[in-house]
């Protein structure tokens, strides 16, 4: 966990504070939307400036901003990331056509189902095998879950008795 800043560093970082406001404006980067990203390498700047000696040989502003800079190329290559994860994510939706079979299963589970259950938990059983959660099943069906999953145990215990 990061420590707190001294006095002196808090100190030293209120007044060369106009530094992170002088990178984002040269740099031509949204205050709202970079200050918090340069903020944590301006900080961290304003602690290695004060307990490393030999950083003192440069000016302050110069291991600012090579800290900021390193800050938001740190953000940029996390959110590529981000970006390109969620992209193979969105193309293995498109790119898996639906399995026939499991679709054939599914039509003939509820076919089965329709026979032994009462028409409230043949919407809930359909809704559960559309894939919706207990939670959504019951938010839509206006009911708690609790009494959802009640019902499904019921037609699941019906179902096994008769197929079993």
């Amino acid at each position: 966990m990061p420590q707190a800043l001294t006095d002196e560093q808090r100190q030293f970082a209120a007044e060369n504070h106009n530094l992170i406001y002088k990178y984002l404006w040269d740099r031509r980067l949204e205050i709202d939307d970079y200050y918090d990203i340069a903020v944590f390498g301006y900080l961290r700047a304003v602690k290695r400036y004060l307990t490393e000696p030999w950083l003192r040989r440069y000016q302050f502003s110069t291991v600012a901003w090579h800290a900021m800079r390193q800050n938001i190329a740190s953000f940029h290559r996390a959110e590529e990331r981000r970006k390109e994860t969620e992209q193979k994510y969105l193309k293995t939706l498109r790119t898996s056509p639906p399995d026939p079979f499991e679709e054939l299963e599914a039509k003939l589970l509820l076919h089965d189902l329709a026979a032994v259950s009462s028409k409230e938990q043949y919407a809930l059983a359909s809704m559960r095998l559309q894939g919706y959660s207990i939670a959504e099943t019951a938010c839509i069906q206006g009911m708690s879950e609790k009494r959802v999953r009640g019902l499904l145990r019921e037609l699941y215990r019906v179902y096994l008795c008769l197929y079993a």
